[in-house]
């Protein structure tokens, strides 16, 4: 049996494309399959052994397929890899691919898993809320208008998504960085398209510098987003606690007042994929909260602390009051933590409203779509586990 299989020489998953051990005639055409599956599956991925079979089994049969010449179906898509994959005897598969034939146990899943898409659902509104009395600059270009008589398509959730499209596409032919770390040849191609059209397509390639103020301003929904958990916009949920029309209930934070909280909601509406790294794993950043004697189970201490008094003992509001509690500390009051939230997490990552909204909360539209493009490459570039090897290398 191959070296490659030997449980401490396992395959990382995201150098699969470069490790994997296929043969020299079929290496380049597969390799840029395995990248695209290996790149949808970074931003898919929910950490469960059925979803690591099913990978592999993806795996396998592109490899058999182009080892027996079989044809796949005209349906199957690169960026939709589970979806329309022919069935092939499973012992046929490991007698052809003998000691490449992949199995779950074969490979370093160096992933992490990732949240659940935010559920979010239009709505038009009318802004009564400012965070700055500061004139602002106008921009040189005009905002785009979506007053006119012309039937604009709505803009949808799924355009502000902070993981990966459904149908990641990449330049081949233009690696953005490549570098070789020991003995593997790490490479990351140009996403297309470079010039995103919506802040989905924000990627770590991005070139915020490539893009013109209309390229900016493009990046804005028309419409108003709800990007909180539904149950935030919910007013009769709790007694006591502050509803904004607008922005959904404002939980309470120690001694930060409804506006600072408020401007909070508006510059981290929504969170994905929060973790934090202990003991050298990712962890759910819920599922602990950090005091000064170190890391302590959320749900053992939730009913002794003041702030279980006054929200309801749910999820959604546990994850809203922690998340936004360590953002204002860490912002405000410049805390330092010893177990800090994993990657960057920057403002305005994601832009929820029109940007004429923006405009009348005091903001220049141009700058802030500017600073939505770095904050999602910081983002994404802060968590890409190839990009983090090359640079540990440099």
């Amino acid at each position: 049996m191959s070296k490659l299989y030997n449980p401490s020489h396992k395959i990382k998953f995201t150098n699969i494309s470069e490790t994997y051990q296929i043969r020299p005639q079929y290496k380049a055409e597969l390799s840029k399959i395995y990248s695209s599956i290996i790149t949808y599956v970074m931003g898919h991925y929910d950490g469960t052994l059925k979803y690591r079979q099913q990978v592999v089994k993806v795996l396998n049969i592109i490899t058999f397929a182009k080892y027996t010449d079989e044809l796949l179906p005209s349906d199957w898509l690169i960026g939709r890899p589970f979806e329309n994959i022919p069935e092939y005897d499973e012992s046929e598969i490991e007698d052809s691919l003998s000691d490449i034939y992949l199995t779950v146990d074969a490979i370093d899943w160096d992933i992490s898993p990732v949240d659940a898409p935010v559920s979010d659902v239009p709505e038009s509104y009318t802004p009564i809320f400012a965070v700055s009395s500061k004139p602002t600059q106008k921009s040189s270009e005009s905002l785009p208008n979506y007053s006119s008589t012309e039937t604009i398509t709505p803009t949808s959730p799924t355009d502000l998504y902070i993981q990966s499209p459904e149908v990641p596409q990449f330049n081949i032919n233009k690696p953005w960085i490549q570098k070789r770390c020991g003995g593997d040849l790490l490479t990351i191609y140009t996403t297309v398209p470079e010039i995103p059209k919506k802040q989905r397509d924000v990627s770590i390639t991005t070139d915020v510098n490539k893009m013109t103020e209309k390229d900016l301003l493009n990046l804005y929904p028309n419409q108003f987003i709800k990007t909180r958990a539904a149950i935030l916009y919910e007013r009769n949920q709790q007694p006591g606690l502050t509803f904004d029309p607008i922005y959904g209930l404002i939980t309470p934070i120690d001694d930060y007042d409804y506006d600072t909280i408020l401007k909070n909601i508006i510059e981290y509406p929504h969170f994905y994929h929060a973790v934090r790294l202990q003991n050298d794993k990712l962890e759910s950043f819920y599922s602990y909260i950090e005091t000064d004697n170190g890391l302590v189970d959320t749900l053992e201490v939730w009913d002794s602390l003041d702030i279980s008094k006054k929200i309801p003992k749910h999820a959604e509001f546990i994850k809203d009051y922690l998340m936004r509690k360590y953002l204002l500390d860490r912002d405000i009051k410049h805390k330092e933590f010893k177990y800090p939230l994993y990657g960057a997490l920057d403002p305005f990552i994601t832009l929820f409203m029109p940007a004429s909204e923006y405009r009348n909360l005091g903001y220049d539209p141009v700058d802030l779509a500017r600073q939505c493009v770095l904050s999602r490459v910081a983002y994404k570039q802060s968590r890409n586990p190839i990009l983090k090897r090359i640079r540990e290398h440099e």
